[in-house]
């Protein structure tokens, strides 16, 4: 049903988007107009309206591009400078009637990666779908409401949010120092429905109230609704559909030179594969970044999940902590470190694994010589995974580079 009650609103997109391909500002508008118009109006008022009147539309085009941070340190596992993987594309905007619309229309593709020296052999993938991504888009404004239509779908092997299709409509009105904003939607993965893989559809609805007032912390209450449903299920997968009911708050404040958003959710969800078993969900995170020095930046993030499944009696803990840091000595040097820790553990004892992680980085821009600019840049990782409940051997990674980069001015 979901899938009929968007078809009407994408044609639109579809076909806004369009139409500036077939005129412009200065195309000559319709001759049958331009008759009726000269017979029925006085040429001296014709020519000052024509040059009060603004123009129906407005039409921009922006190229896109993405870089995906480095996962990894190891010098086997990166590419060149200029192969690194990244996206690229186009994005067509345009907008109606002095900005009471704005629809949008953005293509794009995987670029360089691990297989950047395809582009240099045979088998060159360039054209395949699975590594591009195409998005529709609709906004329109209406004094203090907002609302719009998203269309996004995107190839299992795309860099940002890979192997999904998303619909959505939503609606957002602004009163004072308080906004409402309401949104439903579907989303499903395996988007070229392969036989092989399982397919999970979700069907979502949110509703939320946010309340800001100057020098004052942010305060925000989020209802959402899910039902998941999985429409393949390869042999051997086990099939899923459940009901979610979430309810978020959160609390944030940006102070000069720092700012921290504390958050709480509550999940109450039922397995209807297991006769509507129940399961439960809290989650609290904060994060916070603070500047004591304009050359030092502090970013902190604290995390605790636990889960309850009623059918089990299992208590599941899910800790976190990360902790990042920026030093800035002077506009040549930059020094850059960070670390976390993320722990799993059953109360069973089934499920007991902990990963930590660390990596620190320190560049020196070289003073610019006739022409050119020299980076040197030394990084060390260290990453460990550790499996206390099963007899799995853990991993231990500890890794170094030396980045020499000459670039021409």
């Amino acid at each position: 049903m979901m899938h009929k009650l968007l078809k009407l609103p994408l044609v639109i997109v579809l076909v806004l988007c369009t139409l500036p391909a077939w005129g412009n500002d200065q195309s000559l508008s319709d001759p049958i107009a331009q008759r009726w118009t000269g017979i029925f109006s006085d040429h001296d008022l014709h020519a000052q309206s024509k040059q009060a009147t603004p123009s129906l539309y407005q039409t921009s085009l922006t190229v896109t591009s993405f870089t995906l941070p480095t996962a990894s340190a190891r010098l086997r596992d990166l590419a060149p400078e200029s192969h690194q993987a990244r996206t690229q594309g186009f994005l067509s905007s345009t907008t109606w009637l002095n900005g009471i619309l704005v629809t949008e229309a953005e293509l794009s593709q995987n670029q360089g990666g691990a297989g950047w020296l395809q582009s240099r052999i045979p088998g060159d993938t360039t054209g395949d779908a699975s590594q591009r991504m195409i998005r529709l888009g609709l906004t329109g404004t209406a004094g203090s409401i907002r609302y719009g239509i998203l269309s996004r779908s995107a190839g299992q092997a795309f860099l940002q949010v890979p192997d999904q299709t998303r619909r959505e409509v939503w609606g957002e009105w602004t009163s004072g120092w308080t906004s409402f904003r309401s949104a439903f939607g579907q989303q499903w993965n395996n988007v070229i429905e392969d036989s092989t893989r399982p397919r999970l559809e979700q069907t979502y609805g949110k509703f939320g109230v946010a309340w800001k007032r100057p020098v004052w912390p942010e305060i925000t209450l989020t209802y959402a609704h899910n039902s998941l449903n999985s429409t393949l299920d390869p042999l051997g997968i086990a099939p899923q559909r459940n009901h979610s009911h979430s309810l978020e708050s959160a609390l944030a404040y940006d102070g000069m030179g720092w700012n921290a958003r504390l958050a709480s959710t509550y999940i109450l969800g039922n397995d209807l594969l297991r006769g509507g078993a129940e399961y439960t969900v809290r989650m609290q995170t904060f994060t916070a970044t603070v500047r004591p020095l304009d050359t030092l930046t502090i970013s902190p993030t604290l995390g605790y999940r636990e889960e309850v499944r009623d059918w089990s009696g299992v208590r599941i803990h899910s800790p976190s902590v990360s902790v990042a840091l920026q030093y800035r000595q002077s506009p040549e040097i930059l020094f850059s470190a960070m670390g976390n820790y993320a722990g799993i553990r059953s109360s069973d004892g089934l499920i007991d694994t902990v990963h930590m992680g660390g990596r620190g980085r320190l560049a020196w821009d070289i003073q610019k010589s006739r022409g050119w600019t020299t980076l040197i840049s030394l990084e060390a990782g260290y990453n460990r995974m550790t499996h206390r409940a099963t007899s799995a051997t853990g991993t231990e990674d500890i890794s170094g580079l030396l980045r020499v980069v000459l670039a021409s001015l």
